[in-house]
């Protein structure tokens, strides 16, 4: 047990110093699944809203220009009448488009609203950087990196509180209750190290070829 929890820790680092977080900010998570700003409706987005929306909770869908861009200025106008809370993601699995994180974060912190960062595409890939770009909350998938699949890891800032959808021991300091997947776990931890060891590396070169083609 207590090498199971070595382990465990030192692969909380490594997935913390992926995105730049703080070890105490983020809790490994199983299949998330979210509501994200994607261009494009799947099954599993309707269902979703089907289950969030309601007479008290109503989504709005970000204006977006050619290439799926946002459009920042209506992002503006948007949170100036106040929101709960904006999603988006960080690249876009549709068309390749990466969005301007840290002008997003900074429309969403300037009107105090907390801001949801899918980086399901990104992490791994480009820089992200949890603390500086006013993410209050960031979602990443395993197997987007060549972790396992069915881990993931929510970062949560801290002064945030969310309610658990799953209860028991209190596992991942309360937000989601259950053995802990030592396997995937270190495997994400993994993952994250040997992307931040190669990551600018590897995506110059993709973009070399990108260039050529």
């Amino acid at each position: 047990m207590r090498c199971s929890l070595v382990i465990i820790d030192e692969a909380h680092q490594a997935i913390a110093h992926q995105y730049s977080a703080s070890e105490a900010e983020f809790t490994v998570l199983e299949e998330i699944e979210l509501l994200t700003t994607d261009i494009r409706g799947y099954a599993s987005q309707i269902k979703a809203r089907g289950y969030i929306e309601n007479p008290q909770q109503a989504i709005e869908e970000l204006q977006h220009k050619q290439q799926a861009q946002i459009d920042l200025e209506y992002l503006e106008k948007v949170c100036s009448s106040g929101a709960s809370l904006l999603c988006v993601m960080a690249a876009n699995n549709e068309v390749g488009t990466i969005y301007p994180v840290e002008k997003i974060g900074a429309i969403a912190s300037s009107h105090n609203i907390p801001f949801l960062c899918d980086a399901s595409q990104a992490v791994g890939k480009i820089p992200l950087n949890f603390h500086d770009w006013g993410i209050t909350y960031l979602a990443i998938s395993g197997h987007k990196l060549y972790a396992p699949k069915g881990v993931g890891a929510l970062v949560v800032r801290q002064g945030y509180h969310l309610q658990p959808i799953i209860y028991g021991g209190g596992h991942q300091q309360g937000i989601r209750s259950g053995t802990l997947n030592v396997p995937g776990i270190v495997g994400l931890g993994e993952a994250c190290e040997l992307r931040q060891l190669d990551m600018e590396v590897d995506e110059g070169a993709i973009a070399g070829v990108e260039l050529i083609f």
